[in-house]
């Protein structure tokens, strides 16, 4: 019985570019560098479609739902059936203006060019037994093909003065740095940049976790859209983590125990940290559902954030044919990497750190330290460690139970070193409202920051306090 193989095409793509021309006509002109004729589009509607909006430019009439309705002639209302006012408003459903025009161009020049070859050959084959010039036509018109496709598959758009202005852009108004939040921190490493990867790692119980939740405080609190990804803690957790922070005088522990066993003081503090913590809505996505790196990709592309904080990398589940956990780990950073290039965003991934930094008498972590880390120091443009030696060394600590030191031990763009900062777990904060000492550089003295008054969202918050 033969096989019925679908000739290439890719309806989505040509759609996608229909709905992005109708929200902005200038992607009309933008879409003819791949698209040279609307033979191009597999879907006889999809064409039509095209070649009305073309007719509409020449005339410099405004490409919407209407005109096009307007443009149709009795005759196409009797072939495209589909083309209609439901088909249209549909398009800009399905539009995507966060991704170039390009690339959906691309695609469909790709699959027509495709489907060209394939013709030829066919035709090839039929013409080979015999001995006329069609036969070497078709070969010379593959040979033609073959080198367009690879034109289209392979290049890529780059315009110099694009890249000057964007550059420009990125000097004067800073759009790519990020801020820590916290200033002896972005002193030490430099800030953040986007489409770069930052890597935290510790120990259990050194807070890594807290450094993550303050994080995500300071980032939403200049504006930034932040999605965390909760792999080992709930949603509800994280978020109470983020209430007791955005409080300032409530503990964690007391939260822990439940509305129920609540003084009216903390279920006052408790509401207005709620309230505060509203201000986010758009700006705060948390998932705690999310358990393959396929998973976390299709919401990335949902939300787009400008940070993406993944508790923790090691708990990510990988669909790959090579064995072992280093190979995973390697799939898992070259994923991020792309993730932060494609949506310029910025990955703070948490990593696990192995055992063997158990054994040593000093345990301050390096980047030897990460667990299946090989992969992590090469590819991540920074690398914090948290490091409570309170946690080690109890009441023979220098530090004390109310200071913890981050260690920058690979940032792209600042000096590298160690810093001490406030800490208070049970508060889930870090701070800098102490003489922060910077190993092996000189102390410096940080000011005290302006006091945590932000906030964001949760469904019903206050039901799980009570779960």
């Amino acid at each position: 019985m033969s096989i019925v193989r679908q000739l290439p095409q890719s309806i989505e793509a040509e759609e996608t570019l229909l709905g992005m021309i109708i929200q902005d006509n200038k992607v009309l002109e933008e879409s003819k560098k791949y698209i040279t004729t609307p033979d191009m589009f597999y879907s006889n509607v999809n064409k039509r479609t095209y070649e009305i909006m073309l007719n509409l430019e020449k005339k410099s009439s405004s490409i919407n739902p209407v005109t096009i309705l307007a443009a149709l002639t009795d005759n196409d209302k009797k072939i495209y059936e589909g083309l209609n006012g439901y088909f249209l408003t549909g398009l800009v459903d399905l539009s995507d203006m966060s991704y170039k025009v390009n690339d959906y161009s691309r695609i469909i020049a790709e699959k027509f060019l495709k489907r060209r070859l394939i013709k030829s050959t066919q035709l090839i084959e039929k013409t080979a037994y015999k001995n006329d010039k069609a036969f070497n036509d078709l070969v010379e018109d593959v040979s033609k093909i073959s080198h367009e496709f690879q034109s289209v598959s392979m290049g890529q758009e780059f315009e110099l003065d694009s890249l000057i202005k964007e550059t420009e852009t990125s000097i004067y108004e800073s759009v790519n740095l990020i801020k820590y939040g916290f200033e002896s921190l972005n002193k030490l490493a430099g800030g953040m940049t986007r489409g770069e990867i930052t890597v935290i790692g510790g120990r259990p119980g050194h807070g890594k976790t807290t450094l993550v939740v303050n994080l995500c405080y300071n980032l939403l609190k200049q504006g930034l859209k932040v999605m965390m990804i909760n792999r080992e803690m709930s949603n509800k957790e994280m978020m109470k983590k983020l209430l007791v922070l955005s409080s300032k005088d409530m503990s964690y522990s007391a939260i822990r125990q439940g509305g129920r066993n609540m003084n009216e003081q903390t279920m006052t503090k408790l509401a207005d940290a709620m309230q505060d913590m509203r201000q986010y809505k758009d700006q705060l996505f948390m998932f705690d559902k999310l358990f393959t790196l396929e998973d976390s990709h299709a919401v990335i592309n949902r939300y787009k954030p400008d940070i993406i904080l993944d508790d923790y990398i090691q708990l990510i589940r990988v669909n790959s044919k090579n064995d072992g956990r280093r190979f995973e780990i390697e799939e898992i950073m070259r994923s991020y990497k792309e993730v932060a290039k494609k949506h310029s965003c910025i990955p703070i991934l948490v990593s696990q750190l192995n055992r063997n930094i158990e054994g040593r008498i000093d345990k301050v972590p390096k980047m030897s330290d990460l667990s299946e880390g090989g992969s992590i120091e090469q590819v991540a443009e920074n690398i914090i460690f948290v490091y409570y030696d309170y946690k080690d060394n109890y009441e023979n600590s220098e530090l004390g139970p109310d200071r913890n030191q981050l260690v920058a031990a690979k940032v792209r763009y600042g000096t590298g070193g160690r810093i001490t900062m406030g800490f208070d777990g049970n508060r889930c904060l870090f701070h800098e409202n102490i003489t922060v000492r910077t190993m092996p550089d000189k102390s410096i003295q940080v000011d005290v920051p302006e006091t945590f008054s932000d906030k964001n969202i949760g469904k019903e918050i206050l039901s799980v306090l009570n779960d």
